[in-house]
């Protein structure tokens, strides 16, 4: 299995972080943090294509459920040479090899499947 879910987007770059944004608060998560890293490495004398990395997490969750180990939930938008705008998140079922004394099979897979779907209406 790929360790990344990756699908490849219609809009603009800007047209793209605003639908990471929109997608997010509809399913009912908040984002924790957008670096800008783009800016970051330009800032630094190290221009590269546009790279943004949202934290995301679910608006209501505690630290006793099992979802905070995959947490923050991470989706990456970025410039590919000759792809396009790309939308990418890290698999949440990785976790269930890295946290096994945690059973997180049924967990991370319904995790996924959030995730990988989010993904999917930024792109659509």
């Amino acid at each position: 299995m790929d360790y990344a879910y990756r699908r490849q987007g219609k809009g603009t770059f800007a047209e793209t972080l605003g639908a990471v944004e929109r997608v997010v608060r509809d399913h009912g998560f908040v984002v924790l943090n957008r670096y800008d890293i783009t800016a970051a490495l330009a800032a630094k004398g190290f221009p590269i294509r546009p790279l943004v990395i949202f934290e995301i997490a679910p608006e209501e969750h505690n630290a006793n459920d099992p979802v905070s180990l995959m947490l923050p939930c991470r989706i990456n938008v970025y410039e590919e040479e000759n792809q396009g705008i790309v939308v990418a998140a890290l698999r949440p079922t990785l976790w269930r090899a890295v946290f096994p004394e945690h059973e997180l099979d049924e967990v991370s897979e319904e995790f996924e499947r959030t995730v990988t779907g989010m993904v999917d209406e930024v792109v659509a």
